[in-house]
Order: structure tokens, then sequence, then C-alpha cells
């Protein structure tokens, strides 16, 4: 017996969107967020997280350790905003929500 696809389904989403940033945003914003604008603001919301990271890491590479730390930090706060978006939750990132909202990218 086939299983359908609930909304609920899409909830996962969320979490790749914010896991592999730029890639995975990329994708679940061509491939799944046409009809659902929820999914695409996260979506977006991870690519330019994704885009902030390379440009503090390229930044900072001079500086061994506090770039990785800094993008590792920025990677979790994604990851975070993944997982509340997964149970329902949105969560306001500093200037990119907004930035996202005005321009609707």
């Amino acid at each position: 017996m086939a299983k359908t696809k609930t909304p609920k389904d899409d909830n996962i989403l969320y979490i790749l969107a914010y896991l592999f940033t730029i890639i995975s945003g990329i994708i679940i914003y061509f491939m799944f967020s046409k009809n659902n604008k929820r999914m695409k603001m996260h979506s977006e919301q991870a690519i330019i997280l994704g885009v902030i990271m390379l440009v503090v890491d390229a930044i900072l590479f001079l500086v061994p350790y506090i770039d990785s730390v800094i993008v590792l930090l920025i990677w979790l706060y994604g990851l975070y905003i993944g997982v509340e978006a997964y149970q329902g939750k949105d969560v306001s990132i500093p200037y990119i929500t907004d930035f996202v909202k005005q321009n609707g990218m």
C-alpha cells in the first residue's frame, strides 16, 4: 500500500535546506517551493546564509581557527533555524529574513 504524501513529510526539507546551505537551498527552491511560500522563504534564507559563510571564510582565511569557528557557528545557527522550521516555528534571522521578505527573491 502506497503512503500518501502529507505536508508534514515536506518538513524534512527545511532541515535539508540549511544542511548544505547553497546547494540544497537552490535545489529546494527550484524543485519544492513553487506553491509553498514558507519553503521558498527558508530556501532563500539558506542560500543567503551559505553566501555569508563563503564571504566570511574568504575574508578571514588568513586567520586559521577564527574563520572556521565563525563559519561553523553560522552553519549551526542555520541548522537550528531548520530544526525550528521542521517543528513548525519560524525564527527570524536578523536582517536576512527582512531582506528576503522585502525583496521576494
